[in-house]
């Protein structure tokens, strides 16, 4: 079998939906899983590699919500919808402008 390559512990986030910024538009995606460095989300349509996008969360109920920034890892087709790896590069407790 093969090893695990992740060096961070993931989160299952299934049932948290949200909007995420992605070239200029709003866009729909469900959180599936999260870990300190990135997540795995379920989108309607096909992230373009290494583009940037933006979301705001909350990994709690009644709790403040997190603002990341991001790059598309990877894509591949789940079903008929599409399956992204995304790496953070900026996660903050406060919004987070796009300069």
């Amino acid at each position: 079998m093969g090893e695990e390559k992740r060096k961070f512990e993931r989160w299952n986030l299934e049932d948290e939906n949200t909007q995420f910024d992605y070239k200029g538009r709003k866009e729909e995606m469900r959180i599936l899983d999260i870990s300190v460095r990135g997540m795995k989300i379920l989108t309607n349509s096909p992230l373009e590699k290494f583009t940037s996008i933006s979301c705001e969360f909350r990994v709690l109920p009644n709790t403040a919500p997190f603002f990341v920034k991001g790059k598309v890892v990877w894509t591949t087709p789940k079903e008929s919808r599409f399956e992204s790896g995304i790496e953070f590069e900026q996660v903050g407790t406060i919004l987070l402008y796009v300069i």
